[in-house]
């Protein structure tokens, strides 16, 4: 877990926007998604590197409010456009940048505000 500076995140779930910036945070490159679940590492990581994202959410689709009470669980949600775009900086010079941003692209999005266990009640 990486903490962020609290206004690198914007939230205003009435209207269905919210935005997530960071830029050049300090990360570990554990070279591949295998080596940091089994923290088994091939010769040379992990090491640091820079990333720096930039996420819109924005343009509701759809709400929903759903309430599940045997789970204790109740939330408002709105399912919205998104974008991302994101680049990554090793110390061996290694680059890479997303594509840009693209709305066409969306895989679905959702901003929501919950409560469950013991704040349901």
């Amino acid at each position: 877990m990486i903490p962020v500076p609290n206004h690198s995140v914007q939230v205003d779930l009435d209207a269905g926007q919210a935005s997530f910036r960071l830029t050049s945070q300090t990360v570990f490159d554990d070279h591949d998604i295998v080596s940091s679940l089994k923290k088994v590492y091939p010769p040379g990581f992990p090491k640091m590197a820079e990333v720096t994202f930039d996420v819109e959410w924005g343009g509701i689709i759809d709400t929903a409010h759903v309430t599940n009470e045997a789970s204790n669980f109740e939330g408002n949600f709105a399912y919205t456009g998104s974008t991302i775009q994101w680049s990554a900086n090793g110390p061996d010079g290694f680059q890479f940048t997303s594509e840009p941003p693209n709305p066409s692209r969306l895989v679905g999005a959702v901003l929501g505000k919950e409560r469950n266990g013991v704040f349901f009640q």
